[in-house]
């Protein structure tokens, strides 16, 4: 609400604005769109609740992700996360999480350097998502307390086909794909609309407390996973046409 009255002079409390998660449909359908055509590449684009409320998946499971509310490949730390999400609710509060994904079957070559890098565009992507506060690949920040050795990925072959030992790059080098699988994570703050009592200003700038009423999510998180699979397919079929129509 600040920011937007700061920039437009106003302020829309129904709260079906452009900040809203409804303009999140539009994406979501266009991305069904988008997998269709990377499902004839063989290129699947996959996201899941990894981390909410605190509480982290310990198993990879792909088949439990729409197995149950959380969207998590691990139903027992599904469950544990309701459990803390619903005791979260009881006090009015939210719970943030992270978001994993992977792209599997890109292959080498998408990618442009400099501006259009893989990854700097899957960036630009997931981040527009509201409620999305950052985003790493592969190994991600923890690259920076590695050596050299520790984090190149050596490079096997077996035949015509290139492995990337622990692919702590994410499949990308130079942002450009390598046919690694092209793995990222993305954090998710809590939901702000909380009934817990915090300091805020009125229209007239002074200082007063809010608590917000009404139907809110406790955690987002299972609400974006479509979300961010859409817009990861989208940038993928965008590569991939762009590298195709470089070759007419």
């Amino acid at each position: 609400d600040f920011t937007y009255r700061q920039k437009y002079g106003l302020r829309d409390f129904r709260g079906g604005g452009r900040a809203s998660g409804r303009e999140t449909a539009g994406r979501v359908a266009a991305g069904a769109v988008a997998r269709a055509f990377l499902a004839q590449e063989n290129i699947l684009v996959q996201a899941w609740t990894q981390e909410a409320a605190g509480i982290a998946c310990t198993r990879w499971n792909p088949e439990e992700i729409e197995a149950n509310p959380m969207r998590a490949p691990d139903q027992a730390a599904a469950a544990e996360m309701q459990k803390a999400i619903e005791a979260l609710r009881a006090e009015g509060n939210s719970a943030g999480g992270i978001i994993g994904a992977r792209i599997s079957g890109v292959p080498a070559g998408l990618g442009e350097p400099v501006f259009d890098k893989f990854e700097a565009l899957l960036g630009q992507a997931v981040l527009s998502i509201g409620a999305v506060k950052g985003i790493e690949f592969g190994a991600g920040f923890a690259c920076a307390r590695m050596t050299g050795a520790e984090c190149n990925d050596p490079i096997r072959v077996s035949g015509s086909t290139f492995s990337f030992g622990e692919n702590h790059a994410g499949g990308t080098l130079g942002g450009i794909s390598t046919g690694a699988e092209i793995r990222f994570r993305a954090a998710v703050k809590p939901v702000p609309s909380i009934r817990t009592v915090q300091k805020t200003v009125n229209l007239r700038g002074e200082e007063t407390e809010i608590s917000t009423a009404g139907r809110h999510d406790v955690c987002l998180c299972p609400r974006i996973v479509p979300v961010v699979e859409a817009m990861a397919a989208l940038v993928t079929a965008d590569l991939l046409l762009r590298n195709r129509a470089a070759r007419i």
